[in-house]
């Protein structure tokens, strides 16, 4: 397993969690970029992510890492399940839970089966959280920026533009993205 985030008892907690278990620290990681480098070098059979993470979830799957991914939450937090699921973890933890449901969703993601922590309350009905990512290319096409200046203002592919305005009507139920940023002005997910 590798383990990502910045937060060092929460990582002590976890290699703690597991000893006695057959599931092992490979890795330790800060950032994105170190952790998707870690990730294509080490092949570890799940990815724990510490605090909310989905961003991070989101530029691995980008990046064509495709290892399942566990993030693991300081708190319950609302909707944080959707977010999860969105970004393309496989499952979710509550690091004040017990031991054993951090080991109980580690081997239920590792059979191939998701597992999102009941503790984090749903999302309010009719109301789908965008990522940060999708955020900033609804903001720039909200200002006129066509495809490829998003694209060369977020150091992202043009295909990515795509993707996330693809993701982003899904999200908000339209079929063009005038629409969609109207849509996510409208619910106070954006702000230009």
């Amino acid at each position: 397993m590798l383990l990502a985030g910045d937060e060092s008892p929460l990582r002590a907690w976890v290699r703690l969690s597991l000893a006695g278990t057959e599931l092992r620290v490979a890795g330790e990681t800060e950032g994105a970029e170190d952790t998707a480098r870690l990730a294509a070098e080490l092949e570890p059979h799940v990815v724990l992510v510490e605090a909310t993470g989905t961003e991070l979830v989101s530029e691995l799957r980008e990046a064509g890492i495709s290892v399942p991914v566990v993030l693991l939450s300081p708190t319950p937090k609302r909707g944080f399940n959707e977010n999860a699921r969105e970004a393309g973890a496989q499952g979710t933890v509550l690091a004040t839970g017990s031991i054993g449901r951090l080991v109980a969703a580690l081997r239920a993601v590792l059979r191939g089966e998701p597992s999102f922590d009941a503790a984090h309350p749903g999302r309010p009905a009719g109301q789908s959280a965008l990522s940060p990512r999708e955020r900033d290319v609804l903001r720039l096409v909200g200002r006129g920026a066509t495809n490829r200046e998003i694209a060369n203002e977020l150091e992202i592919g043009d295909q990515t533009v795509k993707t996330l305005l693809a993701r982003s009507c899904a999200k908000l139920g339209v079929s063009r993205r005038a629409d969609a940023v109207a849509a996510a002005r409208g619910l106070g997910l954006l702000v230009l």
